[in-house]
């Protein structure tokens, strides 16, 4: 579909949030303010969202998912949603939550040297 992970990030967020700036979603995903411009230039670029000036800042514009992207933004969430099935299947139900729990605490270690 052309969209790499971070991207399916943003459209996943702004599916599920609305419109929000830049920094925020770069803050609630954690990527720096530089690759955080260029995705959201990649994905202006490709008609998926568009960014609108802020009315409760000037400074800073909102990023929001295209009405016509909706579709694209499920049928990613699906895409991803199958290939991450499909990859942890040999694992069962609570092992998959053990990892998840185990990955979010070295992730959440990484923020707090």
């Amino acid at each position: 579909m052309g969209l790499n992970v971070r991207m399916c990030s943003v459209l996943n967020l702004l599916a599920d949030e609305g419109p929000m700036s830049q920094h925020q979603i770069g803050d609630l995903l954690n990527i720096d303010r530089t690759t955080m411009v260029e995705l959201i230039d990649d994905l202006e670029r490709e008609g998926i969202v568009r960014r609108e000036v802020n009315p409760n800042d000037r400074r800073s514009h909102l990023i929001r998912l295209r009405p016509d992207s909706r579709a694209k933004q499920q049928k990613a969430l699906k895409a991803f949603n199958d290939a991450a099935d499909e990859f942890f299947a040999p694992l069962s139900a609570a092992e998959r939550r053990q990892l998840a729990a185990m990955l979010g605490r070295l992730l959440t270690s990484t923020d707090n040297p």
